[in-house]
């Protein structure tokens, strides 16, 4: 793919100026996302790397993902699915590793672990009956790593879910709500994408999102939603996405270089966020500044 080196000349000033700093970075994006929605939570995650007890929503994406991915490496050798038990024995093994970092004043109403169980039950019993039958992994093609090398000595890291036999790539995710096809972020399957043809010579013929929808753990839908399908970008928009990727890379250096992380948000109103607790402290401590948004120009 020529997109990422047709703006290696342009990306040379700023890895010029900011080397001292900045010898070497693996970039993910989860990473640079982080610091678009609040680059207070990239100071405490990425910079400081304060550690915090996990979320519950978290470990419960992490033992669905990990249940699908034993039952797709099983299948890329016998070309048949693991019996729905051994898939939620599976789950249920995982939930409870993932639940030990959890916090006990976290488990409770729709992050009960009961609920919890209960709620990835039925996901997985929906979809080893709905989906799985029509997905074959590709060789190679689950829970695979990838390192893509950037200029200027940096790399974008990564792992996408499952790459079918069909040549489309899929990415499965736990959401409180339905993904809607216009306004879905199709930033990480893009990056997949790339990824996919540097490694294999040829890209996905499609992009997928399969999102398993909690609702709120007690209104709304709490189903499989049907698969998002989006077509690959041709190479010249690929080159656009790269360069978007390193305005974003440079921004955030920049703003790491001076040391000054504003908050996005009022930090008393983040209950979503891991490192509320803190950041109330810190922003009080430092007189309750407004939030501030850093523009940033978007990837896709």
């Amino acid at each position: 793919m020529i997109g990422f080196l047709s703006t290696g000349k342009a990306l040379v000033p700023f890895v010029l100026k900011f080397c001292y700093d900045v010898a070497f970075m693996k970039w993910s994006y989860s990473r640079i996302n982080s610091f678009s929605f609040c680059p207070k939570k990239y100071q405490f995650r990425y910079v400081l790397e304060i550690a915090v007890p996990q979320k519950p929503e978290l470990a419960f994406g992490v033992a669905l993902h990990a249940a699908l991915e034993k039952n797709f490496l099983h299948k890329i050798v016998s070309r048949e699915d693991m019996p729905l038990k051994e898939v939620l024995q599976a789950f249920y093994e995982a939930l409870e590793q993932a639940l030990v970092n959890v916090s006990d004043e976290a488990l409770f109403g729709p992050t009960d672990p009961l609920y919890l169980r209960s709620m990835g039950e039925n996901f997985l019993e929906q979809f080893m009956t709905e989906r799985a039958p029509a997905l074959q992994p590709a060789p190679r093609g689950v829970e695979t790593f990838f390192n893509l090398p950037l200029p200027g000595s940096h790399e974008m890291t990564g792992k996408f879910d499952l790459l079918d036999t069909h040549w489309v790539l899929h990415d499965f995710k736990t959401s409180s709500k339905p993904y809607h096809a216009h306004k879905a972020d199709k930033t990480q399957l893009v990056i997949y994408a790339w990824a996919c043809e540097r490694m294999f010579g040829r890209a996905p013929k499609a992009i997928c999102f399969d999102v398993f929808v909690k609702g709120d753990g007690s209104e709304g839908m709490v189903a499989l939603q049907a698969p998002l399908f989006f077509s690959v970008p041709d190479p010249s928009e690929m080159a656009r996405v790269a360069d978007n990727l390193y305005k974003q890379i440079e921004k955030i250096l920049e703003v790491q270089s001076s040391g000054v992380f504003p908050r996005s948000f009022m930090p008393l109103r983040c209950h979503w966020c891991e490192f509320q607790k803190m950041c109330v402290s810190s922003w009080e401590e430092a007189g309750k500044p407004p939030p501030q948004r850093i523009k940033m120009a978007p990837i896709v």
